[in-house]
C-alpha cells in the first residue's frame, strides 16, 4: 500500500507540476469547552448540570489553503460541532454542522465560497454585541442569531478583503427547489444578506441585514435553513418564537454597532438589532435589542466582561381578530471573568440575571405568567426572574 501511495503521488506531481510547486497547507484545529451550570429556577426548581460549549461551542475542524499563483488561492473548511458532556453531535446531528465550504480567493479583492456558512451579520457585526464575544450574554431566544442558533445551507458568499478599513460581506442561499411558475418554489426556504464594517484606529463600526423566506418550511427541509433530523431537530425551529403560529413566513434581522478601544486595556461597545418575524397565519413579532458592553484587561491573564441588554418586543395578533398587541420586555445583566492559564487554555465564570417585564409571558399550566428565559440556561423560570451561573474550562488546539 505504501508503494502504491508513493507511486500515485509521484504520478500526480508529474501530471500537475503547477500543484506540486504551489505552497499549500492543511490544518487540524479545534476547541473543547466543558463546565458546570447552575440555574435558580427552571419551572420552579433549581438545577445544577454538566455543560458543553457555554462560552464557545465545542468543535474540531480541518481547513486548508492552496496557493494557485498570481495572487489566487483555493481554500476549504470542514468544521464539526459536538457536546463534550455526552459526545453527541450538535447542529441537528450533522457531521460538519458548524461549517462546510470550499472556494477561491484573489488577493486584494476577496474570497468566493460555497457551502454551509455563517450569515454576513455573524461575520462582520456580531462582535460588537455581547453574544458575539461572550455567549452567556445571548439576547432573548437568540432572536437576532448573533449567537448562531442557525447557519445557512446552500450558500454562495463573497467576502471582500479589507480596503481602506472597509470590509463587505454578501450571501445568497438557494432553496434548491424549482419555481412553480409563481416563484413560490424557488423562494421556499431561501436566504440572503449583506453586511459591511469599518475599522481604523480605536474605532470600529458595522451594520448588516439578513432575510429568511419560509425558513422552517416542512415542505422543503433541504433549503437554506436545514430541516429536521432524527436526533435533536434542525437549526431553526427549536429556538424560542420560531415554532409558533404555523411557522415563520419571513424573518428579517437588521444589526448595527460599534466598538471603541481605550488604549490596550479596555473596549466599550454598543449594538442594536431589530428582528421581525412574520408568521404564516398573518401574525407577527418584533424585537429591538439594545446592547451595551465592555471588556477590561485587569491583568495580562485576566479579562473582565460586562453586558447589559434591553429587549423591547411587540407581538401582533392575527389581523381582523381584534386581539390585543402584547408588549413584552426583558432586562438582562451579564458579568464574567476569563483567566488565561496559557495561550491555549483558560478558565471562565459568568453570571446572568434576567427580568421579564410588560407582557413577557408564556402559557404555564392553565394561565399566563410573566417568565424569564436565559438563553442556554435550560427550561424557563416559573416567575419573571431567573439567575444562572456558568463556569468551565476552554482548551484550544
Amino acid at each position: 500500500m505504501k508503494r502504491v501511495a508513493l507511486a500515485s503521488a509521484a504520478g500526480l506531481m508529474v501530471a500537475l507540476p503547477g500543484i506540486a510547486q504551489a505552497q499549500s497547507w492543511v490544518t487540524l484545529y479545534g476547541l473543547i469547552d466543558a463546565g458546570i451550570a447552575y440555574t435558580n429556577n427552571q419551572r420552579g426548581a433549581s438545577n445544577v448540570q454538566a455543560t458543553s460549549g457555554k462560552l464557545n461551542g465545542s468543535r474540531w475542524g480541518i481547513k486548508g489553503v492552496e496557493d494557485l499563483g498570481g495572487g489566487y488561492t483555493a481554500l476549504f473548511t470542514l468544521e464539526n460541532g459536538y457536546r463534550v458532556n455526552d459526545g453527541t453531535l450538535a447542529q441537528g446531528g450533522r457531521e460538519f454542522g458548524r461549517q462546510a465550504y470550499a472556494g477561491v480567493g484573489k488577493k486584494g479583492i476577496g474570497t468566493l465560497t460555497l457551502g454551509r456558512q455563517y450569515d454576513p451579520n455573524t461575520d462582520l457585526v456580531a462582535l460588537f454585541a455581547g453574544p458575539g464575544f461572550w455567549s452567556p450574554a445571548t439576547h432573548v431566544g437568540d432572536n437576532d442569531n448573533l449567537n448562531q442558533t442557525f447557519r445557512i445551507n446552500n450558500a454562495v458568499k463573497f467576502k471582500s478583503d479589507t480596503i481602506a478599513g472597509v470590509t463587505v460581506d454578501a450571501l445568497y442561499a438557494f432553496s434548491n427547489q424549482p419555481s412553480n411558475g409563481a416563484g413560490a418554489g424557488f423562494g421556499n426556504n431561501r436566504a440572503w444578506g449583506v453586511s459591511a464594517s469599518y475599522g481604523r484606529g480605536p474605532l470600529s463600526l458595522g451594520a448588516g441585514y439578513v432575510r429568511l423566506d419560509h425558513p422552517n418550511a416542512t415542505t422543503n427541509t433541504s433549503g437554506a435553513i436545514g430541516g429536521a433530523s432524527t436526533t435533536t431537530g434542525d437549526d431553526y425551529s427549536g429556538a424560542l418564537f420560531y415554532g409558533l403560529n404555523g411557522g415563520v413566513a419571513r424573518q428579517q434581522i437588521t444589526v448595527a454597532g460599534g466598538n471603541y478601544a481605550i488604549g490596550s486595556l479596555a473596549t466599550i461597545g454598543f449594538a442594536w438589532s431589530h428582528t421581525q418575524l412574520d408568521y404564516n397565519d398573518g401574525s407577527s413579532r418584533k424585537f429591538n435589542n439594545y446592547d451595551v458592553n465592555g471588556r477590561y484587561s485587569l491583568t495580562p491573564a485576566t479579562t473582565l466582561v460586562g453586558v447589559y441588554t434591553f429587549t423591547d418586543g411587540r407581538a401582533y395578533s392575527l389581523p381582523g381578530t381584534n386581539g390585543a398587541t402584547l408588549k413584552p420586555r426583558w432586562h438582562q445583566f451579564t458579568l464574567g471573568v476569563d483567566y488565561a492559564l496559557s495561550r491555549r487554555t483558560d478558565l471562565y465564570l459568568s453570571g446572568v440575571y434576567q427580568l421579564a417585564a410588560g407582557d413577557a409571558s408564556t402559557r404555564v399550566d392553565a394561565g399566563y405568567r410573566k417568565i424569564a428565559a436565559i438563553a442556554d440556561a435550560g427550561t424557563a423560570s416559573s416567575t419573571n426572574r431567573q439567575v444562572a451561573a456558568f463556569g468551565g474550562v476552554r482548551v484550544r488546539f
